[in-house]
Order: structure tokens, then C-alpha cells, then sequence
């Protein structure tokens, strides 16, 4: 595919010409990474003395990839890692829309079998016909990228009302399916890796005894932590008085693994349970399994409310990722940079574009599903020539989707 890499390549940098690339901070103290076609690292260990260094790099040898490290370094080029001499650090969080199991992948994604060549929709594991494990297609959609959206929402109320952090914060697309938030604070920067690897497991739910935090049995109830409680113990009874005041008996009953007959005949206390919670205390279930009853709940909870964070990115302090500003070689999208005021109407299929619509180009397409950008639908495609704006054949191109024609 060198016709499509070069012309890949004359787009990207067109738009470094047009386009200054303003991060990272630092730039002189941090490793950079590049990757070519289809390949997100082939090269790392460069460094660059100043934004303007590392814009004309752009222009000149223009990467599919550009990744940076979330490490200061006093010697960012030196080899091996430990002769860089690590500083501190920045702290990355990546949603990444893969790992979330939306019903959209049903629609837009595909598998293979590479033994017996069954295929079907979705996203799965292994073959339905013979048991290999199978070659997942993945795209992404505004739904899938939805979702990782709210998790971005979520881990800011996590970390200011939890631990006060709200300096050094700045939130990417990734340019793909997913989102980075960084996090500069000062007092982020010092902390050693154990306590970044606390902190992950407070956000994402790890290894969290409920026993610990309050839930503890008193007799035929169950002592659990009051209202004013804080962290986890404080979401978790955010989260049970939900659902009683709010969930259908079937409901509790799936949930807790109990008949649907005694969680209507638990309910219909519901006054009487509420104001046990208020005092820290959880009414006794039907059936005298009190314990395993609001344990199950409260598991429930936490699954709901915990944090899909890709845990090698957050804890890996030689860690490189996405430069914000700079394109996906893989899809063709600006890893933009978006602010709080924007996040929620955010669209990366609208607002992330690196090419004009004007242009057309003429491709033979393998295989794509319907997909949106600006403010046109394209596909789906199934060996098919089409000549299409030259945003969507970049980003087809990009996928490896298509070729020109």
C-alpha cells in the first residue's frame, strides 16, 4: 500500500504546515515516540529542544504516530530507560471505547475466523463454529465514544470530591476510540508509583473490602457507614438508597439472587429500610441472608460506579502516549484537545477532522460500515468504488479499508 502511505503522508503534512502543534508542556524534558503506517512505535528515544523543533520535525518527516512521554527526564534521549534520569511525572487516564461493551458493536464491528473462516457481526472472542479464537474488525461510533465520554465526567467528580484535585487537568481525544485525561498538578507529579497504583485502585474499585469501610453484621442487621461517610463507603449507600427508592422488586431480585417474591415483600418496607440506612444500619432480608442479601447489592454497585481505566497507561511512569494536536495515523482524526465547556457537545466525527469535505477522491473499498462525518453519512461498503470527500477516504485509507483507485 505505498501509494496510499504516500498519499496519507502529503495530507499529514499539509496539515503540520497549516497547523502549530502546542503540546506537550516541557517538551525539552520528555521522550518522544513516532510510528510509521499501521504501526503506532517503531522509533522511540527522541527528544526535541522546543515546540518549534518539534513542529518542523513534523513538516519534514511527518509520523503516522507521535506519541510523547508523561515522564520529565533530565536526559530524555539517553538510553537505557534508567539513564534518562526521571524527574516526575504527569498522570494519563485512557477511556478507550474497545474495552466498553456497548450494543452499537453489534452493529459496526465484525469477526473472522482465521481456521474456518466463519464470520459474523460483533464483537466476540472465539469462533461460534470451532472454538478459535477469532480476528475482531473494530470501528467506533458517537455511541461507543459516548460512553467513554461519561467515564471522563465521572473520574472529574472521583478526583475533586475524593481528593480535591482540580489544577493540571487537560482532557484529549485520543484520536480514535477513546479519550486522555492528563493530570500536571504539582502535587500529582511527586507521587511515587505504589501511590499511583492506590490511586488507580481507588478509582477503578480494586480490591476494595466492604467489611473495611463499614459493612459489618450486628446481630440479624447490618451495620453500614452513615451518610456523612466519605469515598467509596459514601457511594456505595448513594448507590443502595437508589436503589430501593427507585428499582423494581425483578430487579433486586436478579441482583441479590433472591425470588422476586421476597424482594416485593422487603420493598414494601421501603420507609422503615430508608431510615435504617439513614442510621447506619441495613434491614434484615426475608429469608434471614441478610448478610449475603445487601452484599450483592452493594457489589452491584461498585461495578456500576467504578472507573474502566486502562491500568498500564495510569501506572507506567515510562509510559509514552498520543501528542494532543497531532493526527492518527490509524484514522486520519486530530487527537484534539477539548476543554470542559466543550467535552459534553463534543463529536469527533465533527469536530476532530484534520481534512476539508471539498475535495474528492475515488477508492475501491473492502469492507466498512455506515459511518458519519461532518455532515454526511457514508456506507456501508462491501467491495465497492465510490468517490468520496477526502476526509472519509483518509479515514478509510487510514483504517486500511480502502484503497485508491
Amino acid at each position: 500500500m505505498q501509494l496510499e502511505q504516500d498519499f496519507l503522508k502529503k495530507n499529514f503534512s499539509d496539515f503540520y504546515k497549516k497547523n502549530f502543534i502546542e503540546d506537550p508542556p516541557e517538551p525539552e524534558q520528555r521522550e518522544f515516540g513516532i510510528g510509521e503506517f499501521g504501526r503506532k512505535i517503531t522509533q522511540r528515544h527522541l527528544s526535541f529542544s522546543s515546540l518549534q523543533d518539534f513542529n518542523y520535525f513534523l513538516q519534514k518527516e511527518t509520523p503516522f504516530f507521535v506519541s510523547c512521554s508523561t515522564a520529565l527526564y533530565s536526559q530524555p534521549a539517553a538510553r537505557p530507560m534508567q539513564a534518562k534520569g526521571f524527574l516526575q511525572g504527569d498522570i494519563v487516564y485512557e477511556f478507550d471505547a474497545d474495552d466498553i461493551k456497548t450494543p452499537c458493536k453489534q452493529v459496526h464491528d465484525s469477526w473472522k475466523c482465521p481456521r474456518c473462516n466463519a464470520e459474523g457481526k460483533g464483537a466476540i472472542e472465539l469462533c461460534t463454529e470451532c472454538g478459535t479464537p477469532v480476528k475482531v474488525e473494530q470501528w467506533f461510533c458517537e455511541e461507543c465514544l459516548g460512553e467513554a465520554k461519561k467515564q471522563i465526567f465521572e473520574l472529574k467528580e472521583f478526583l475533586e470530591n475524593d481528593f480535591a484535585f482540580t489544577e493540571g487537568i487537560s482532557i484529549n481525544f485520543s484520536g480514535s476510540a477513546g479519550f486522555h485525561f492528563h493530570l500536571r498538578g504539582k502535587g500529582i507529579r511527586q507521587l511515587k508509583q505504589a501511590a499511583r497504583i492506590e490511586l488507580l485502585d481507588f478509582l477503578t474499585g480494586a480490591n476494595l473490602d466492604l467489611g473495611a469501610i463499614g459493612f459489618v453484621e450486628n446481630g440479624k442487621s447490618l451495620d453500614c457507614p452513615k451518610p456523612s461517610a466519605l469515598g467509596w463507603a459514601q457511594k456505595i449507600m448513594s448507590g443502595l438508597r437508589d436503589l430501593v427508592e427507585n428499582a423494581p422488586s425483578d430487579k433486586i431480585a436478579a441482583i441479590a439472587g433472591v425470588r422476586d417474591s421476597n424482594a416485593k415483600k422487603f420493598l414494601e418496607k421501603k420507609q422503615r429500610i430508608l431510615e435504617g440506612i439513614e442510621k447506619g444500619m441495613l434491614f434484615p432480608f426475608p429469608t434471614k441472608k441478610t448478610r449475603e442479601f445487601w452484599l450483592a447489592l452493594a457489589k452491584f454497585v461498585v461495578e456500576k460506579k467504578k472507573l474502566d481505566i486502562d491500568r498500564q497507561t495510569s501506572m507506567d511512569l515510562n509510559k509514552i502516549i498520543r501528542v494532543p494536536g497531532t493526527i492518527h495515523g490509524g484514522t486520519g482524526f486530530i487527537a484534539k484537545k477539548i476543554s470542559w465547556e466543550e467535552l459534553k457537545k463534543f463529536n469527533a466525527f465533527t469536530d476532530a477532522l484534520a481534512f476539508p469535505q471539498g475535495k474528492t477522491v475515488r477508492v475501491l473499498i473492502d469492507k466498512a460500515p455506515k459511518f458519519n462525518l461532518g455532515s454526511e453519512s457514508f456506507g456501508p461498503f462491501q467491495n465497492s468504488e465510490a468517490e468520496l470527500p477526502l476526509n472519509a477516504v483518509v479515514f478509510l485509507v487510514a483504517k486500511q479499508a480502502a484503497k485508491l483507485a
